[in-house]
C-alpha cells in the first residue's frame, strides 16, 4: 500500500535529495509538457533544454520561498517560474539584439503577474492533478499482486467488463469481481492519501471531489480513473525525460 510522506514541501525546502527526486518523479513529466508549451513558440529544442534545465534549477533554488499560506497553488508557482524563465531568455535575447539591456522581470513580478490572472493553464493544473493520482496508481501496482491488478489494468485501459477480463486471462468471473474489489479498494484509499499528501492548498484538495473519483459508484470511480491514468500515461511518454534532467541540477 502507498506511504505518501506529507512532509515533502518540508524535506524539499531542507534540499532532501530524496525528495528533491520524488518531486520530479511525480511531477517532472507535467511541467517538462508545461516548458514546451510556453517556450516552443519562440524557440528550438535545444534551447528548450537548457530552459527546462534553468526551470529546474529555478525551483531548486526558490522552493524555501514557495508559502501555500498566502493562497498560491503549487501548480501556479511551478507556472509562474517556468514563465519567468521563458520570458527572461526572451527578454535578453532581444536586448542582445539591440544592443542594449532591459532588465527581465522578477521572479516576484513573475508569480505576482500570474496569481492576478485566471488560472495559469487549465491543462497544467489538471495534469499536476493527475499526476498525484498516477503516483497512488502505480504505488498500488508496485506493492500489490500481479495477477490482481492486471485484472483492474484490463479494466482501466480497455474497458474489459468482468467476463471479458476473465476470458482474457484464464480465470473464473467470481476471482476477477474479487480482485478487482480489492485493487479498487486499495486505489480509493491511495488516491486520497495522494492528493493529500501532494496538495498544500484547500483549491488542491477540493479537485478531488470534483474529479469524479471519489463517486460511491463503482463504475463510476473506475471510468474517471481510467480517464486520468490515460491521459498522464500518454503525457509521460512524450515528455518522460525530466528524471534524468533533475539530476544535473543537485
Amino acid at each position: 500500500m502507498i506511504t505518501i510522506n506529507t512532509d515533502l514541501l518540508g524535506r524539499l525546502k531542507k534540499a532532501d535529495a530524496a525528495a528533491w527526486y520524488e518531486m520530479w518523479e511525480v511531477f517532472g513529466p507535467a511541467i517538462e509538457r508545461l516548458i514546451g508549451s510556453i517556450a516552443s513558440r519562440f524557440f528550438g529544442q535545444e534551447t528548450i533544454k537548457d530552459i527546462s534545465q534553468e526551470t529546474l534549477a529555478r525551483v531548486y533554488q526558490e522552493i524555501k520561498k514557495f508559502d501555500p499560506k498566502r493562497g498560491v497553488k503549487f501548480s501556479t508557482w511551478l507556472y509562474a517560474i517556468a514563465k519567468h524563465v521563458v520570458y527572461s531568455e526572451l527578454t535578453t535575447r532581444g536586448a542582445q539584439k539591440r544592443g542594449g539591456g532591459i532588465k527581465p522581470m522578477s521572479l516576484d513580478d513573475t508569480l505576482h503577474e500570474v496569481s492576478q490572472q485566471p488560472l495559469p493553464d487549465q491543462e497544467f493544473e489538471s495534469s499536476v492533478f493527475r499526476a498525484k493520482v498516477y503516483r497512488a496508481l502505480k504505488e498500488v501496482e508496485k506493492g500489490g499482486d500481479f495477477a490482481e491488478f492486471e485484472c483492474y489494468r484490463l479494466r482501466l485501459t480497455r474497458g474489459y467488463q468482468g467476463k471479458d477480463i476473465s476470458k482474457a486471462l484464464g480465470i473464473s468471473e467470481a476471482s476477477v469481481s474479487r480482485y478487482l474489489k480489492r485493487v479498487r479498494d486499495d486505489l480509493r484509499e491511495a488516491v486520497k492519501q495522494a492528493v493529500t499528501g501532494y496538495s498544500w492548498t484547500p483549491e488542491e484538495n477540493a479537485q478531488l471531489g470534483t474529479s469524479g473519483l471519489s463517486a460511491a459508484d463503482d463504475d463510476a470511480f473506475d471510468q474517471a480513473l481510467s480517464d486520468i491514468y490515460l491521459a498522464d500515461d500518454q503525457t509521460r511518454r512524450q515528455y518522460g525525460k525530466m528524471q534524468k534532467t533533475a539530476a544535473t541540477v543537485r
